[in-house]
């Protein structure tokens, strides 16, 4: 919200920032309400199964009181009786695929733990004047994003850092669109993006780089070794 205060335009979408503080902010909400979502429909999926089994019961009680006061009522139809409720415990073994709210969930944790490091990172390096607020905003997010990679069980893999390129390739591709294509060159705005504007020489462009196309991977691998961490921990203490 601050950031659209703070640039109430069409510009507001090519600000990298912006575009990686709004897939934070809008993974932590989604994910939120999947939390909501998944503890009643575990609650409703509990209770109908736990009445269901009731009525099972009550159902072949009542079966087997009837076989055996039935006259002539052999041993092979009380075991038939028997059986009845023996295949209802079956246990179905199929999995059901993850859901496509889950799969979007698990491609945002992916997308915003990336981009935030690539914002913050290339504020460190190419920002001339360090603004105070606005780093503590950067570390508070990437903190976040850590700290959601440690307690959250959702898995990391390291080849999902093909969608932090895909989500970096289109904030070039808006940003290269509307200014080579859409925007008149002789009215062209003259602010650029704040990501842009801080490549001015070869050492900042040899940084965005370094950081867009090695870094990604790099930051990638730190969730993948936190994830792994994680699962040691709650392997060896936890026995899960």
């Amino acid at each position: 919200m601050e950031s659209i205060l703070s640039t109430p335009s069409y510009l507001w979408l090519l600000q990298l920032d912006n575009w990686s503080i709004s897939a934070v902010c809008l993974y932590f909400v989604l994910s939120t309400l999947l939390l909501v979502y998944h503890t009643i429909k575990t609650w409703k999926d509990d209770k109908r199964r736990e009445e269901e089994e009731k009525a099972k019961h009550e159902h072949h009680t009542e079966k087997s009181h009837l076989a055996e006061e039935e006259l002539g009522a052999s041993e092979t139809d009380l075991l038939w009786a028997a059986s009845e409720d023996g295949e209802s415990h079956q246990v179905d073994y199929h999995e059901d695929k993850l859901p496509c709210y889950h799969k979007v969930v698990w491609l945002l944790q992916t997308m915003a733990g990336n981009s935030i490091l690539v914002v913050s990172f290339c504020y460190l390096v190419l920002e001339g004047q360090l603004n105070s607020l606005v780093l503590a905003m950067y570390f508070t997010f990437t903190a976040f994003m850590i700290i959601e990679a440690i307690f959250s069980f959702a898995p990391i893999r390291l080849l999902h850092v093909v969608y932090s390129y895909i989500f970096t390739l289109a904030y070039v591709l808006v940003v290269v669109l509307f200014y080579f294509i859409i925007t008149d060159p002789n009215n062209a705005p003259d602010d650029l993006p704040r990501f842009v504007n801080r490549i001015h020489d070869p050492f900042s462009s040899a940084m965005v780089f370094l950081i867009l196309i090695i870094g990604q991977p790099l930051f990638q691998l730190l969730y993948f070794a936190i994830h792994k961490l994680k699962c040691f921990v709650y392997i060896k203490y936890y026995g899960y």
